[in-house]
């Protein structure tokens, strides 16, 4: 027996088989001891992180929790002011206390303020929101606070309504404006108005314009989609460099089949408050009458013999009929006064205007006429005097136009007029000198570079 164990000692091959089994048994224990100690350092870490975090959740829900006590939620609600509003059943719309709206309304009227509330104008409501839990977290209550009240009443000016406790104050509000010279240009495309409206400019701006050129500019026949108008206008923007809104038209340029009419917003005679639109050679572009006494519209019977479209049989026709939808407005075509207003048989709602000892206008079958006219009231040239209708013998909505000269009816498209004013020496070279000022800005501002305010003041 002990030569058995002996020879298996000294075996060289048995020795080294149990030397490999020896480091196999070691490395297995080895790899067994180190996965032990490192899931219970990984449990023991993931149960500590874990509690970290829970605390940690616990403490940021309590700070949110204090939070939402103590620093009230700020809201705001801006709406559009709609056809029929008033400023009560804006406020009961809001679900103010009866409280808040006898004090705002009782407000403005001791202090004699006028709210302003103009057809799409903003008004906003500034809220303190206050959200309280229960004491058993369960239940949550919301309070809403009117804090301020703010109606816009143009681009730069607004009324606030403050409240300072238990009550309220009333103060106004303007925005600082910088104003500069900017010049925009468009191509025309089917309708001169939305190609003007495209870049911006308003209504009111577009029909100042209509009404300046519409002395020289047939605008049923000579505008042709390709033609081009320029203007260079006042803009006007916020001191953080925000656009408001455009002002008055300094130039207006109509390219018009390769022919350019130029106008010029020229104080004339030193007042700021005083100003009109003169062409190239320094001639007022009003005229004594205009030419058309509605806008943008179509020429739908000229004057002259005509089978008359209800009568049936051929008849002269003693003015020009403009085709144009119910309720466009009809214009004064000069200074004048209203000899006769009123429902006259075939012509149905029909206005006449005396110009002067031989000049007179009518404008027949209106659909109603403007507010507070009769027969010996003063008007204006471009003054609205009535709105486009059907009344009378009309088979369609139109404004039937005549003119008088002497009592004897005439072609209103053939009347040669003349300039309401034409400047003549000193007031003609100070005219140049100013043009010569404009079309150098037309130059400059191609540049893309906006003129600043005291360029501005400099012109005129």
């Amino acid at each position: 027996m002990e030569n058995v164990f002996h020879s298996t000692l000294t075996n060289p091959q048995i020795s080294k088989v149990l030397r490999v089994r020896l480091t196999y048994c070691s490395i297995v224990l080895f790899v067994l001891l180190a996965s032990f100690i490192s899931i219970s350092v990984h449990r023991y870490v993931g149960k500590t992180l874990a509690t970290s975090i829970i605390a940690l959740e616990i403490s940021e829900a309590q700070a949110l929790k204090t939070a939402e006590e103590e620093i009230p939620e700020e809201s705001s609600v801006s709406l559009a002011v709609k056809k029929g509003d008033t400023l009560n059943t804006i406020l009961k719309g809001q679900n103010l206390p009866n409280s808040d709206i006898g004090q705002i309304l009782s407000l403005i009227k001791n202090k004699n303020i006028n709210p302003s509330l103009k057809h799409g104008k903003q008004i906003t409501f500034d809220y303190e929101i206050k959200i309280i839990e229960s004491d058993d977290n369960d239940l949550t209550e919301e309070t809403r606070t009117l804090t301020k009240l703010t109606i816009a009443i143009d681009k730069t000016n607004s009324l606030e309504i403050i409240r300072e406790g238990d009550d309220f104050i009333a103060k106004n509000t303007s925005i600082k404006l910088n104003k500069f010279l900017t010049k925009t240009s468009v191509v025309i495309g089917t309708n001169f108005m939305s190609a003007l409206k495209s870049i911006g400019l308003t209504t009111n701006s577009i029909i100042q314009l209509i009404n300046s050129y519409s002395y020289q500019i047939d605008f049923q026949r000579q505008i042709q989609a390709g033609d081009t108008a320029t203007v260079i206008l006042e803009k006007f923007a916020t001191e953080d460099g925000d656009f408001s809104h455009y002002g008055k038209i300094l130039y207006a340029s109509l390219n018009l089949s390769g022919k350019e009419y130029n106008i010029y917003n020229y104080s004339h005679n030193n007042s700021h408050d005083n100003h009109s639109f003169f062409s190239e050679n320094g001639k007022s572009v009003k005229r004594s009458l205009l030419r058309t006494p509605v806008n943008l519209v179509r020429i739908s019977s000229n004057y002259g013999n005509r089978m008359h479209p209800t009568l049936g049989f051929t008849k002269m026709h003693k003015g020009i009929d403009f085709a144009a939808p119910t309720g466009t407005p009809i214009y004064a075509a000069g200074h004048g006064v209203i000899s006769e207003i009123g429902w006259k048989s075939g012509y149905g709602n029909f206005v006449q205007i005396k110009h002067s000892p031989t000049l007179s206008t009518a404008y027949a079958h209106a659909s109603k006429f403007a507010k507070n006219l009769k027969p010996g009231s003063t008007v204006k040239q471009g003054q609205v005097i009535a709105y486009v209708g059907s009344t009378g013998r009309a088979t369609g909505a139109h404004l039937h136009y005549e003119v008088k000269i002497d009592g004897k009816h005439v072609n209103p498209m053939s009347i040669k007029t003349t300039p309401g004013i034409e400047l003549t020496g000193t007031q003609l070279t100070k005219f140049g000198q100013f043009k010569k000022k404009i079309n150098l800005l037309v130059n400059k501002l191609d540049k893309n570079i906006e003129i600043a305010e005291n360029s501005v003041n400099s012109l005129n």
